[in-house]
């Protein structure tokens, strides 16, 4: 006899392919923030997060772990050390109004990332002084999630903002993200993402992607050591990304405990450490970004629990 879980599992797999080979996006570099992930934690674990998320960060990296908020979560990220004098900033609130009635999760993110102070030339090479490039992306997510004895299914769904703005250029465009999140077990849990679905800024499209994961915790109910592992394909490209992380979080003392993280993207080597008193965490990502021109660069995040 067939158990449920290994029909969801079926079903998991059949829901890959069909949005694999139905979503259709246009073959460009449209707003790369979007692709190049979010929090010192995921990242440290090589963006390997499609399954582990469960923080306000689930706003961008898959909705449906929003479900996982008990009552506020806020989490931020600055990013140091980039290349061409870029920035990169995000921060993000989720919260869950009744744990009576369920209405679901709530969360709303933004995403930040430019150049400032570009020299501008006209045609005869004369100084016309400075501008900046940059891009804005607001997300609203919502998820819901289902229990049933020691399982978990949750899904949610994102509506995204983008604005661009390049010196006298303004657009502003839409687009959303569907998830699922399985807990098949305290041991297991699985994700799924659809990325980018319809996402358009001035009639140009965002590459549209899928990303699958598993998040793997050997110890069980207790989640201090977890392994995530995600595979990422974007649509009509031959693009195809593993991502593969460890974290291991040791408390040495009530309400103090310390971790260490390390990951793989798509070969890329990164590294971490966090610290957490009570329920405020402060994590650091050594990263080294797969677009060659980004080179290495440092993220900070703080986050909480309430």
């Amino acid at each position: 006899m067939v158990s449920k879980t290994a029909k969801f599992l079926v079903v998991f797999c059949l829901l890959s392919v069909v949005c694999l080979s139905g979503v259709r996006a246009d073959d460009n570099h449209l707003l790369p923030m979007l692709r190049m992930g979010v929090g010192a934690r995921a990242l440290a674990m090589g963006g390997a997060y499609t399954a582990e998320t469960h923080d306000a960060s689930a706003g961008y990296w898959n909705p449906a772990g929003l479900a996982d908020v008990k009552c506020v979560s806020f989490t931020s990220m600055y990013a140091a050390g980039m290349a061409q004098d870029r920035s990169l900033n995000y921060f993000a609130v989720g919260w869950t109004p009744s744990q009576v009635t369920n209405y679901g999760t709530f969360g709303i993110s933004w995403l930040n990332s430019g150049i400032k102070e570009i020299n501008k030339y006209d045609d005869a090479n004369t100084a016309l002084g400075t501008f900046d490039d940059m891009n804005n992306v607001f997300i609203v997510s919502w998820a819901f999630k289902n229990e049933f004895k020691a399982k978990t299914f949750a899904f949610g769904l994102s509506l995204k903002i983008a604005q661009q703005k390049i010196d006298d250029y303004s657009k502003t465009g839409f687009g959303g993200d569907a998830g699922i999140k399985f807990v098949v077990d305290p041991r297991i849990a699985l994700g799924l993402i659809v990325r980018d679905i319809g996402t358009k800024v001035d009639n140009v499209s965002v590459p549209t992607s899928i990303a699958v994961g598993m998040a793997i915790y050997p110890l069980g109910e207790d989640h201090s050591f977890s392994i995530p592992i995600d595979y990422e394909k974007t649509v009509n490209r031959k693009d195809e990304v593993f991502h593969f992380g460890a974290e291991y979080m040791w408390e040495f003392a009530t309400n103090y405990s310390a971790g260490l993280m390390a990951g793989l993207n798509d070969g890329n080597f990164s590294v971490g450490v966090g610290l957490k008193i009570s329920k405020i965490r402060l994590d650091y990502a050594y990263v080294n970004e797969k677009v060659e021109f980004l080179n290495e660069n440092h993220r900070i995040s703080l986050s909480a629990e309430f």
